[in-house]
């Protein structure tokens, strides 16, 4: 059998072979792109979930991940993936990508497009001013053909084509100066987005997925990780219907974030969780009595220092680490979350966004409460039972009544079946006075000599209203923190219906109903009295 010449290697097979190698090299490691697809925001942090689509294959190793946020938990880091049989992950790695490479690489590329399409609108200049030169032309031709008057029947014709002239070069011109005006939209969106560039030149972390994939075929991954820089508070409209008895609750997430990475149609979910409690209970230490013992004199020139412990090392021990369409309530009786409708898009600029949760009416009890001592008004005052599923966090409210706005309060939060109490807008019909009637002093005893000091106040109130109303009219005693002091009502005083008003000694109320055009007066007379030879009293 005759032996094969050898091949010859051209160098056109040498280039083929460099070609297939590079290829198959470059196979080996992949970058994709990785989209945010869930988040769940706690209140100082948040949970994201990333998913990435891609063909793997015997010739991929090496998957590549490089824009996550630079305050990514590490630890907190799963990485899942579904594929065709055999895929294997393998090893993860994090590498720094700078952000002054990154917006560098990003910002000759901007300079590119916006220098060609400046090239592209100066060649459009020309071709209007070469239009115009037409038009111009056009009309020395005929301002000139008037003085030598052709025939009627060559007129006619000269007329027909430069009017057909004329039309196609305003035509042309037209599209050249709209083909100018988006040139220049582009061009100024692109120096737009150049110096934005400055403000973006945060760090982020390359991932680096090492894989084993024997068969080739499409893959799905998700990466799940916790990030700092993103919170939620809620946030409260609180409704009043003075007619219907009726309050409603709107309540609604504000959202924030700068963790370095935009969330764009995303699924986003804030939760009543707080991770940052983590899963250690609060320890109990001993607690010891001792003998109060004399502190030594100190001698400062030979006192020797204290020894000085780093910050780090005190905060480390003792620290942990840090129609409207509405949300949907999930999860369990302890850990719960409000599911946002649809896809969001929360951009990483550290703003606001605010999204609706829930609404919920609620028969309402209407009264009025009044503390004429600092203001003689009456306030309406609401009484409701939280009626909802979930618990409702504290958060700043905005107080509407009958439609008007009756400014700002604070909600300390209501678990279900609570009663909510909010005082909303100042009740005109209440007519309130109150003034000081009566103050005297004077000293009784012979040997040991005793002030008393009097003073009485009246609260004058009339309702309105052509309905009976309810009215708790608040007010307080002194208290005395000495023995010596004592604080007596007079006995003019109109006997107050509670003491003590929320465990606050020295908090009174009057418990009135008042019918339509009443008026009812209160005497409030407190007398106090001391030891004459007391230096003196404060508070009084």
């Amino acid at each position: 059998m005759p032996t094969p010449a050898p091949r010859r290697t051209t160098p056109f097979h040498r280039t083929a072979t460099a070609c297939m190698a590079a290829a198959a090299l470059l196979l080996a490691t992949s970058t994709a792109a990785a989209a945010v697809d869930a988040v769940t925001v706690y209140p100082d942090r948040a949970s994201v979930t990333r998913v990435i689509s891609e063909r793997v294959g015997p010739d991929m190793a090496e998957l590549i991940v490089d824009d996550l946020p630079i305050g990514l938990d590490r630890d907190s880091l799963r990485v899942g993936a579904t594929g065709p049989d055999g895929l294997r992950i393998g090893a993860l790695d994090f590498d720094m990508v700078r952000g002054s490479e990154r917006v560098n690489r990003a910002a000759r590329e901007l300079a590119e497009r916006i220098e060609t399409l400046e090239a592209e609108r100066a060649g459009v200049a020309d071709r209007i001013a070469a239009r115009d030169l037409q038009l111009s032309l056009l009309q020395r031709v005929v301002a000139s053909s008037g003085d030598n008057a052709p025939a009627p029947g060559e007129l006619l014709a000269q007329l027909d084509r430069l009017g057909e002239q004329a039309d196609r070069v305003y035509a042309e011109r037209r599209e050249l100066l709209e083909r100018q005006a988006a040139l220049n939209e582009d061009i100024e969106r692109l120096q737009r987005e150049l110096s934005d560039l400055g403000n973006q030149q945060q760090d982020q972390l390359k991932l680096r997925i090492a894989l084993d994939a024997p068969n080739a075929g499409s893959a799905r991954f998700t990466l799940d990780y916790t990030v700092g820089g993103a919170s939620w508070r809620p946030v409260y409209e609180w409704r009043l219907d003075t007619d219907a008895a009726e309050l409603t609750l709107v309540q609604s997430a504000e959202v924030r974030q700068a963790t370095g990475e935009d969330w764009s149609a995303a699924r986003v979910a804030v939760s009543l969780a707080r991770p940052s409690s983590g899963g250690a209970l609060p320890e109990l230490h001993p607690w010891w009595i001792d003998v109060l013992q004399p502190r030594p004199e100190r001698r400062a020139q030979y006192a020797e220092a204290p020894q000085m412990l780093d910050a780090a090392e005190v905060s480390g021990s003792r620290m942990k680490e840090a129609s409207v369409a509405m949300a949907r309530l999930a999860g369990t009786a302890l850990t719960q979350r409000y599911d946002l409708p649809g896809r969001v898009a929360i951009p990483s600029d550290n703003q606001p966004h605010r999204f609706r949760l829930d609404e919920r009416t609620l028969a309402a009890e209407l009264a009025a409460r009044a503390v004429p001592s600092r203001q003689p008004a009456a306030w309406t005052f609401v009484e409701a039972e939280w009626t909802g599923d979930a618990a409702l966090p504290p958060g700043p409210v905005q107080l509407f009544q009958d439609g008007a706005s009756m400014g700002r309060s604070a909600f300390a939060g209501a678990a279900p079946g609570a009663v909510i109490e909010s005082s909303f807008g100042v009740d005109d019909r209440i007519e309130i006075d109150h003034e000081l009637v009566r103050q005297e002093r004077e000293v009784t005893g012979l040997l040991s000599k005793t002030v008393n000091e009097l003073r009485e106040h009246r609260i004058t109130i009339t309702n309105r209203h052509a309905r009976p109303v309810s009215l708790t009219v608040l007010d307080q005693l002194p208290v005395s923190r000495d023995e010596r002091i004592e604080v007596r009502l007079t006995d003019r005083s109109t006997s107050p219906d509670r003491r003590d008003i929320d465990d606050q000694p020295g908090r009174i109320a009057w418990d009135l109903d008042l019918a339509p055009g009443q008026t009812r007066e209160l005497v409030l007379g407190v007398v106090a009295s001391w030891p004459e030879d007391l230096p003196g009293v404060s508070g009084w």
